[in-house]
């Protein structure tokens, strides 16, 4: 790009920086290294997470103090366009109309599968699950190869969306050797061991070969220590088990890592290289061998297979068919060396008319221009059920009534509602429901604040916050609808901009955003954007103080009083996804949330939290079924979802069996009989949770 005479700016992490530091790299070129925990956002998101939050975030100040850039391009790997992504789809305007490009890589959703990692382990399930979404959200994806379109399309429908095969392009180096000097025989794979590069499939074949009198030797030169999880062992700790003993007849060698300028000191000498992968894109091993006049030999089982043409600039095989492999690699070594030095030279040209910069910079311009990063009038979600219910939105009204469920809440309200009364929204109306409050302090607060300016209150009996919620949202005039607990505070730009989310997408019913704990804790809860499976297992966002299309709350999320416990608003998000009533969250700390002593979500039990769970799963039953598999390899992976509320965190599950001896249970029964010991004991187990 820059050698075509454009202005190109990379964005590097190197958490050997402070915050960030530009620097010149080359002519055009601009280098922005930032460091992944510049916000300080370790506690509340993990590695992933937090460096992709934190690379929309050093975009974000780039851009406002050197301009907004024609195209944006991230990879998919790690998600590290997720969070860049929602933003432009939530109207963040420092991206507006920006094309957002994303070049396919190596998605860790597809790959993790091929290595045995348990995939819907935290947090490498949610890593997946932002790939996902940055995949979707992109105005225009680029894979090098139709292979990795194919794997992604296992795991998600990418049919509709813009998208072209380009290849990445490559340097050759300067001094290409002559093929004439070859080591007859010299067998090499050159690549890290990993499941995934096929070095289990390709040492079963050679374990054949050397049992049936094969007398040559395996050189492997790479990396061995990626962890093979099902063993937890590095491969090259499990190589060395399971090979031991040709290892020791010198048929196996392991030759570890090499840096990349030697290369060519390592492979100039080699009769052929192995490329054996059961996936991948476009492994750079084989244009570096092939660039070399090497001949390869490469399954069929990935990208490699569109790098060459069979038996004329490389060789094939395949591991779904029986003995490919050792027929093609007899077939080579049994070539004479004019065939060799022929098929080298083929190997050269075909890297130098397919991967060139001369080659690839002219396609890649015309894709850049043809990217469109005008918003379209709907948010890219993973999975949208069909909408059962109309919940249309009168055009021009933009009234917003704000719902304060209210019990005795005196010692807080005037708090709230001076949040509620800076917001930057204007067109608003605070409707206060009380709930039949008892407190005279409260009863007091009502009349001080009833009737002044856009304050309305409304009082029935004591119904439970349940049914105060539904009690407002009905009687809101509002075409926007928020609720917020009368001992909680809002940013002052909350309600703008989460009325922007809804009003920039069409199928955005409400918004939501990220959590800042006051009072007697400090700290922060990154709240997501609720989707299933995630959002069936544990909520996911601030429920309790969400922003609604007040249609579709009406339609689709009014408070259930049986839910009970204080999960009444984490079912009304379940119930509003469950009529495809979909929402999103503000990656900003837009919600304050008071923890104090005595509050109703503090005082709630496991006893509690399971009857709640299993009431909404059943309520909601045939719209679990559809994530049935989802749900429970998540919660298998991970223990019961009220244990965790950040998904891009490791969880470490444990179980422990409690066995029960004759004497115990004899002291039980003797409890269970005496009121004052069940008192007693009943009140020592409640202190202790």
């Amino acid at each position: 790009m820059a050698g075509s005479g454009h202005q190109v700016t990379v964005f590097v992490q190197d958490d050997g920086v402070r915050d960030w530091i530009t620097s010149n790299i080359g002519a055009n070129i601009t280098l922005c290294r930032f460091n992944s925990n510049r916000t300080r956002l370790h506690a509340s998101l993990g590695y992933a997470a937090r460096l992709s939050f934190e690379f929309a975030g050093i975009v974000k100040t780039f851009i406002e103090s050197n301009g907004a850039p024609d195209i944006l391009e991230a990879q998919d790997y790690l998600g590290i366009a997720y969070y860049i992504t929602q933003q432009k789809h939530l109207g963040y305007p420092y991206l507006k109309d920006i094309p957002i490009v994303i070049t396919l890589h190596s998605p860790a959703f597809v790959y993790l599968e091929y290595n045995r990692v348990p995939t819907y382990r935290y947090p490498d399930f949610w890593t997946g699950e932002m790939e996902k979404q940055a995949i979707r959200a992109a105005d225009l994806l680029i894979s090098p190869t139709r292979f990795l379109v194919e794997e992604i399309g296992r795991y998600m429908d990418i049919s509709r969306q813009p998208l072209h095969i380009l290849p990445n392009p490559y340097v050759p180096p300067p001094e290409i050797p002559s093929t004439a000097h070859f080591t007859r025989n010299k067998i090499v794979y050159y690549g890290k061991l990993s499941p995934q590069k096929g070095s289990f499939e390709l040492l079963r074949y050679f374990k054949d070969l050397w049992d049936d009198g094969f007398d040559h030797p395996l050189h492997i030169i790479g990396g061995t220590d990626i962890v093979y999880h099902p063993e937890m062992l590095t491969m090259g700790q499990l190589v060395e088990q399971r090979y031991d003993s040709y290892v020791k007849k010198g048929l196996l060698q392991l030759h570890g890592k090499i840096r990349p300028d030697q290369i060519k000191e390592n492979l100039q000498d080699a009769h052929v290289i192995l490329v054996p992968s059961i996936v991948d894109n476009l492994p750079y091993v084989v244009m570096e061998a092939m660039s070399l006049g090497k001949i390869v030999l490469a399954s069929r089982q990935g990208g490699q297979r569109e790098m060459m043409e069979d038996g004329v600039s490389g060789f094939l095989f395949d591991h779904s068919e029986p003995g490919s492999f050792a027929r093609q690699l007899q077939n080579i070594l049994a070539l004479p060396d004019e065939n060799v030095h022929q098929i080298g030279i083929s190997a050269r040209q075909f890297v130098k008319n397919t991967y060139s910069f001369e080659v690839i910079a002219p396609k890649k311009l015309r894709l850049l221009e043809e990217a469109n990063g005008v918003g379209n009038r709907h948010f890219p979600f993973l999975y949208q059920e069909n909408i059962s219910r109309p919940a249309d939105i009168p055009p021009g009204d933009r009234l917003l009534s704000i719902v304060i469920p209210y019990y005795n809440m005196g010692a807080f309200i005037e708090d709230c509602i001076q949040s509620v009364m800076n917001s930057s929204y204007p067109d608003i109306e605070v409707l206060i429901v009380n709930d039949g409050s008892t407190d005279e302090l409260s009863l007091k607060k009502l009349e001080l604040l009833s009737g002044q300016g856009k304050i309305r209150v409304v009082h029935h009996k004591n119904q439970g916050l349940a049914l105060t919620r539904n009690e407002g949202a009905r009687q809101a005039r509002g075409t926007y609808l928020a609720f917020l607990d009368a001992d909680d505070k809002v940013d002052r730009t909350y309600f703008e901009k989460a009325i922007r989310a809804l009003e920039e997408k069409d199928n955005v019913y409400f918004a939501g955003a990220w959590v800042r704990y006051f009072e007697n804790s400090d700290q922060m809860w990154s709240t997501f954007t609720p989707q299933p499976p995630y959002a069936l297992v544990h909520n996911p966002v601030n429920s309790s103080g969400l922003v609604y299309k007040r249609a579709a709350f009406l339609a689709g999320g009014l408070n259930d009083p049986l839910v009970d416990y204080g999960l009444e608003d984490y079912e009304s998000v379940v119930s509003m996804l469950h009529h495809g009533f979909n929402g999103v969250v503000l990656p900003e700390a837009l919600f304050q949330y008071r923890v104090r002593t005595g509050s109703m979500f503090r005082a709630i039990t496991r006893e509690k939290l399971l009857y709640s769970n299993k009431y909404i799963a059943e309520k909601h039953a045939n719209y679990y079924a559809k994530f049935a598999v989802q749900t429970v390899n998540l919660l298998n992976a991970n223990g019961p979802g009220y244990l965790f509320d950040n998904p891009t965190l490791e969880v470490k599950v444990s179980v422990t069996t409690t066995k029960e001896s004759a004497l115990l249970l004899k002291m039980k029964s003797f409890v269970k009989s005496n009121p004052q010991l069940k008192k007693i004991v009943l009140t020592i187990k409640k202190i202790n949770r």
